[in-house]
């Protein structure tokens, strides 16, 4: 490899944390406009949507943000800082007296775990060797995460995003996030609609997927 195809090294707190403030703080002004755009757009094909409040829409959209940062950064490093990675944004929050943004989060976080499922269910046997197959790896993993010091809550956290990778491929995980906001919104949407926020939810990932992999992260 030559020198310019070197990943640049960084630290997982300053990079995460420059991303994050871009969120969270200097980079609000241009995620509003950003939302409002989003929110238009979508209005275009189901004027339904024209009538959430654009504050709302902005934080759930900023949830997605951070969830789908995490299960981007799962998928394109590995398992092994991604119970550091979860720590540091719930620590994040914390120091920046926003604790409630990381309950919140839970709702997204639970809506990735729900679509690794890939549809199995418990009342066939394939649903319930599939099940109990993720469940055992979550533990085990759980467990080895826990065991590193790491605080049980952002270790469950950054293990429901484990075996998502096909769900992802398939676009179902991105699915069950468009639902859960538009649940939260209190807001349903046509199938047009459902596909462009699908859309940009799938932009996140990718966008996020392309920085990671210009980067080599360190403790």
């Amino acid at each position: 490899m030559g020198f310019f195809s070197r990943k640049q090294r960084v630290r997982l707190d300053v990079f995460c944390r420059k991303v994050y403030d871009g969120w969270v703080s200097t980079g609000i002004d241009a995620l509003a406009v950003e939302c409002d755009t989003l929110k238009r757009f979508i209005a275009e094909v189901d004027p339904r949507f024209g009538t959430v409040d654009a504050q709302r829409f902005l934080s759930e959209t900023t949830l997605i943000r951070f969830e789908v940062f995490g299960l981007a950064w799962l998928h394109q490093l590995g398992e092994k800082h991604a119970a550091a990675q979860s720590a540091f944004t719930k620590s994040y929050l914390e120091e920046r007296g926003q604790a409630d943004v990381w309950q919140a989060l839970q709702a997204y976080n639970q809506a990735i775990a729900r679509s690794s499922h890939l549809r199995q269910t418990w009342e066939t046997g394939v649903g319930r060797g599939y099940l109990t197959f993720i469940n055992s790896i979550r533990v085990q993993v759980f467990d080895q995460w826990n065991k590193q010091g790491f605080e049980p809550e952002t270790v469950g956290r950054a293990a429901n995003r484990l075996c998502t990778e096909v769900a992802w491929k398939e676009s179902l995980t991105a699915g069950f996030l468009m639902l859960t906001l538009c649940e939260r919104l209190g807001c349903e949407v046509n199938e047009e609609a459902q596909f462009r926020l699908v859309a940009f939810i799938r932009a996140i990932y990718s966008g996020t997927r392309d920085g990671l992999k210009l980067i080599k992260v360190e403790a």
